[in-house]
């Protein structure tokens, strides 16, 4: 029985969009998993729903959700209908998206321990949010970004995207041309202490997950084992796939590509062992 709960949580001031989410959870099931998906994504991407079947199988509560200016709306949580917030969109707004989904089930969800999981993108935004929750006990990153900064472009294109104030990057899966205010590097710079993985992981005191894909050409594998050396406790895990671990949208199948699986296996083994 499908018991997915949809929700959504409101903005609180002029600056926030809101936020649509989802749970499976069951309150006889102790602790709580958070989701964040990456970069051109939403939180129904490919596989994430039976993702997050597999793992409430496993007694596991699961919550995921769609960053706020990911492009896609309340009415339209799978497609991206909405490039003007979508070009506004900025790690700084990413980080205190999580920290509201943190915030929100703080009051009103029931939960032991708290788990953050985080794909591409939403690996990176995943542990920055651990510098504002000490209560996040084990921290997984599915294929993740380990430095903000190296993702920009160089300095010519940077010269480029200042003089236009708009630069674009090709989805090649909606062939759509997204947009990127040049205020999205400016507020990196302006934060950057804030915003840099690396020291986030550095003060991390739980347990940490490193996982990749040794087939990714979105995201260097040599990010994964930085993060595992930064992090204090810390384990890396790889399988010879790509950046999606075999998945992709949409996908039509019932049941989860068999590396994607063996990686949502493995990481529910981290997350139960004491």
């Amino acid at each position: 029985m499908n018991n997915r709960k949809k929700f959504v949580i409101e903005a609180e001031n002029i600056d926030e969009l809101p936020i649509s989410a989802d749970i499976k959870y069951n309150s006889n099931y102790k602790n709580l998993v958070i989701f964040c998906h990456g970069y051109k994504g939403f939180k129904d991407w490919g596989c994430w729903n039976i993702v997050s079947d597999l793992f409430f199988s496993k007694e596991l509560n699961f919550l995921k959700f769609n960053f706020s200016h990911n492009g896609t709306t309340l009415s339209e949580q799978s497609k991206f209908t909405d490039l003007e917030s979508f070009s506004k969109n900025n790690y700084s707004i990413e980080v205190n998206d999580l920290n509201r989904v943190i915030n929100y089930i703080k009051l009103n969800i029931y939960y032991e321990k708290i788990y953050i999981i985080g794909h591409s993108r939403g690996s990176g935004i995943a542990c920055l949010s651990t510098q504002y929750h000490s209560n996040i006990t084990k921290l997984v990153s599915w294929a993740g970004v380990a430095s903000f900064k190296e993702r920009f472009p160089d300095e010519k294109e940077l010269k480029k995207w200042r003089k236009n104030g708009t630069r674009y990057i090709f989805n090649s899966r909606t062939e759509q041309k997204m947009p990127h205010l040049y205020e999205f590097y400016t507020d990196f710079i302006n934060n950057e202490e804030k915003l840099t993985i690396k020291t986030a992981l550095l003060n991390f005191k739980g347990d940490f997950l490193s996982c990749y894909g040794s087939l990714d050409q979105v995201i260097p594998n040599k990010y994964a084992f930085d993060m595992a050396k930064w992090a204090t406790k810390s384990s890396t895990f790889g399988i010879r796939t790509n950046h999606t671990f075999g998945s992709k949208h949409p996908w039509n199948e019932k049941q989860l590509p068999i590396h994607l699986k063996e990686l949502c296996l493995k990481t529910i083994d981290f997350l139960k062992s004491d």
